[in-house]
């Protein structure tokens, strides 16, 4: 019920004093109460003053979130004379090393940091292409980079001021001549997560600038960082877990080095289907990359010793060799019949059975 609805006559209670009054009049913009006492005074007080008979009010009560939770992400600026300061939290739902990798990927700064249209290394080479690859540099402390803000903007220096692996990492960001503004990444791992602390500082003359608009654009930092980062699902169980890593593994083989090498000399035997049915782009093309070098220099890397059969590569069985395998899978498939070809586990021999139906349905057309 409104407290403009109270009936007039209804007792009350003065709440400073204790005294006892009965409701005479009403008055609206602002609420008051115009209540008389048992000894015949008259007095006005607002709804705070007076304990109504009849008329019960909740008491507002503040509840945290249980942290970390994504309801305890936040983002808040603060500004005193020649300092402002800014603070952002975000759950991740993910990995520490994936997600410190993403942080310190340099060259991916202008998707998920705002004000940064690029990035560059700073580095002393003559090659024209190594002069924009952050693989020259190394990231610890003291290393340099350079930004630029927006298209028309000269480049402004920045560095590394802490590196502390999946922990903390300062940077010193310079966006205009005028300030420069020290943020520093926390990390603080979880049993189903990361929480990171992003807090920026900015000292001078001109450091209000710093905060200028800062809830349209860089309040979402770590918003627009938690959209590229691959997210991990904690629920998973074990077995689905290392069920998943077997059948991820590089061809079987014990790494992904040993896997483009033996990739890079089954294409330098003639066999391109090894390397077109790798799955991964990445890995994909560090292995054509590393063909075309072998067969420029003719510094072919050595074949990996396979102690086993890799898992990328099926045996066939007593009964049919290998090769009559793949002439019987390849025969079917160009039917129309591709059930057995798309059951194979190997996923390099069931690339390299494809890529020849292709071929033979090419030539017959």
């Amino acid at each position: 019920m409104s407290l403009h609805q109270v009936d007039l006559g209804t007792t009350c209670k003065v709440l400073s004093t204790g005294e006892e009054g009965t409701l005479k009049k009403i008055y609206h913009y602002p609420t008051r109460f115009e209540v008389e006492t048992a000894d015949g005074r008259v007095k006005h007080y607002t709804t705070h003053d007076l304990e109504i008979s009849g008329v019960s009010r909740a008491v507002p009560q503040y509840k945290s979130s249980v942290f970390p939770t994504p309801d305890a992400n936040f983002a808040t600026s603060s500004f005193s004379p020649f300092c402002a300061e800014s603070t952002i939290q975000h759950f991740f739902s993910t990995t520490p090393d994936i997600l410190w990798k993403t942080i310190t990927s340099l060259s991916l700064l202008n998707v998920w940091m705002p004000r940064v249209q690029r990035a560059l290394p700073i580095v002393d080479v003559d090659r024209y292409v190594s002069q924009f690859s952050f693989d020259r540099i190394e990231l610890k402390s003291g290393t340099q980079f350079k930004i630029r803000p927006f298209s028309l903007s000269n480049y402004f220096k920045c560095t590394i001021k802490s590196f502390k692996p999946e922990k903390e990492l300062i940077l010193e960001m310079r966006f205009s001549p005028l300030y420069k503004e020290v943020i520093t990444f926390s990390l603080d791992v979880h049993e189903l997560g990361v929480f990171v602390k992003y807090h920026k500082k900015c000292e001078g003359l001109f450091s209000f600038l710093s905060i200028r608009r800062f809830y349209d654009r860089e309040a979402h930092t770590l918003s627009s960082l938690d959209s590229i980062v691959p997210k991990v699902d904690f629920n998973q169980t074990e077995s689905e877990s290392s069920q998943d890593s077997t059948e991820s593994q590089w061809g079987g083989f014990g790494s992904r080095e040993e896997y483009i090498a033996y990739a890079i000399n089954m294409g330098i035997q003639g066999n391109m289907d090894v390397i077109n049915s790798i799955s991964e782009k990445p890995t994909r093309g560090l292995a054509k990359a590393g063909l075309v070098r072998a067969k420029r220099t003719g510094a072919v890397p050595p074949m990996p010793e396979i102690s086993s059969t890799p898992a990328s590569i099926e045996e066939p069985s007593s009964s049919e060799s290998e090769d009559e395998l793949i002439a019987r899978l390849i025969a079917d498939g160009i039917s129309g019949d591709m059930d057995e070809i798309n059951a194979l586990e190997s996923r390099v021999l069931r690339g390299k059975i494809k890529a020849a139906i292709v071929k033979a349905k090419r030539a017959k057309s």
